[in-house]
């Protein structure tokens, strides 16, 4: 519950700062400057970790059972990915002069600042490893809090504190920087205050079959998650270097609304990750084959729901930006559902990264980023951001698609019903409805599809029952409202 109260208070705080405040505060160069500096770091972060980021989740009821409570797995958590960062940071350093030629041309703006992808890279390498542990202690409440609200929250001020003119923009970019490294700091004072924060080296636990198994498993979704993170950043890299700074900022706004559709999934992943570990680890299957058609459902369920309100109103939600970002009405669309396809196809990726296939992981992630690359080299160039929008929903089918037969196949289980049907009938009544509405301003153009879609697509789920979740949302909604 509070997962997701804190994700939809972040999705709120998100829309604020993209809708509102970027686009009207910093120049397109200037926020798209931004986007590439922390899809830099993202993937960066993802190379630093090492892999211990999901070892700790698929290893820590290891080390729990182990009944030693000093044991050593905090401190292989921290140590490893400082490693891993000194490694990142002397690649980084070789390859700066091939870095600045890449983005020279067209995003002359990045060479100023590229230098901040390290201290951006450290900060969130160390909020995804921590939080990745707390998560294991069964916490996935504050990493969401201080990801989705005390984040955003301090970007605001300090968009604020730019806009009235108190600093420069090279101050702006040096606090968005320190910004990302309250994360971690946060999440270390939590620990402190849960008593779970024992980083003496004690590895009595860490038996040599142990340490073996954490390394190859820690190796290969290593690679397998640096290769999902390249792909769903590489479309913003792409864009900076071979349109510019300016259309990279247009396609992440447009980006930002296509992607709100995700926000059940990620509260329900949070949660649902470490329980399947820790049934993968039992073999009890049937509660993972439970829990995967049931969060399939409830993610296409409200997934769907979402992106028909986004689609509907997206030319109303762009009309309150500047001019420039007009152009991204069809990235809405094409990421949208690239994402919902992502959402109904469920945990598919969880299942696979925590059970004795996680091998299986790596060699998908490579051949989609083969593809994700050359489909981007050949649409940008030749349909800008839209190319780079259709790209990544092809991306995202191929990826998920491959991930679905596999567990399929291997696992013997599938999400897929009846009810999805029903889903897509439902929906194409509410878009042919809304298609046929006359032009309406703003408000009570959001009225009225609300209206149309509450009748016409809420209504007969709930009517047929095609979710015991959602019917009992909706009751718990209808009393607190009545």
């Amino acid at each position: 519950m509070y997962n997701a109260l804190y994700t939809y208070i972040g999705i709120g705080l998100g829309f604020i700062t993209t809708i509102f405040l970027y686009p009207h505060i910093l120049d397109p160069d200037q926020y798209g400057l931004t986007r590439v500096l922390i899809s830099a770091s993202m993937i960066g972060a993802q190379f630093a970790h090492l892999g211990i980021r999901n070892t700790i989740i698929r290893f820590f009821p290891v080390f729990e059972r182990s009944g030693k409570k000093q044991h050593s797995l905090l401190f292989l958590s921290l140590i490893i990915p400082l490693a891993g960062f000194l490694v990142f940071s002397l690649i980084f350093w070789l390859f700066r002069d091939f870095l600045i030629d890449f983005y020279i041309d067209r995003s002359p703006l990045f060479v100023d600042f590229y230098i901040y992808i390290l201290p951006l890279t450290l900060f969130i390498l160390y909020f995804e490893v921590l939080n990745s542990y707390l998560r294991s202690l069964r916490d996935s409440i504050t990493g969401s809090m201080i990801s989705e609200i005390v984040l955003r929250s301090v970007v605001i001020l300090i968009l604020a504190i730019y806009f009235f003119g108190l600093i420069s923009f090279q101050a702006f970019i040096l606090l968005f920087a320190l910004a990302y490294g309250i994360q971690p700091l946060l999440l270390i004072i939590t620990l402190i205050r849960l008593d779970e924060f024992r980083i003496t080296p004690r590895f009595t636990v860490l038996r040599k079959t142990l340490a073996r198994g954490m390394a190859s498993y820690g190796l290969y979704t290593l690679l397998g998650g640096l290769t999902t993170v390249v792909v769903w950043n590489v479309d913003i890299l792409m864009l900076g270097s071979l349109s510019g700074l300016d259309q990279t900022a247009i396609y992440a706004i447009a980006f930002y609304i296509g992607t709100v559709i995700t926000v059940p999934q990620r509260a329900i992943e949070k949660i649902a990750t470490p329980l399947i570990a820790d049934f993968i680890h039992q073999r009890n299957w049937s509660e993972v084959e439970k829990i995967y058609r049931k969060t399939s459902l409830n993610q296409t369920i409200a997934g769907t729901l979402i992106l028909l309100l986004v689609w509907v109103n997206t030319e109303q939600l762009l009309n309150l930006l500047p001019d420039v970002y007009a152009d991204g009405k069809y990235v809405v669309l094409f990421i949208g559902f690239g994402k919902l396809f992502d959402m109904a196809t469920g945990i598919n990726g969880s299942i696979i990264v925590t059970s004795k296939y996680y091998r299986f992981d790596l060699f998908t992630n490579l051949l989609l980023i083969l593809f994700t690359v050359s489909s981007n080299l050949i649409l940008i160039p030749e349909f800008g951001i839209q190319g780079a929008a259709i790209a990544t929903m092809l991306s995202i089918f191929l990826y998920n698609l491959i991930k679905y037969i596999f567990v399929w196949k291997k696992f013997s289980m599938q999400p897929f019903s009846l009810s999805y049907l029903w889903l897509i009938l439902f929906s194409a009544i509410s878009l042919l409805l809304i298609s046929i509405l006359p032009k309406l301003s703003i408000i009570p153009n959001i009225m009225a599809t609300t209206v149309i879609v509450v009748l016409f697509f809420i209504f007969p789920v709930w009517w047929l029952k095609l979710s015991d979740d959602f019917n009992l949302l909706i009751r718990q909604i209808m009393n607190k409202v009545i």
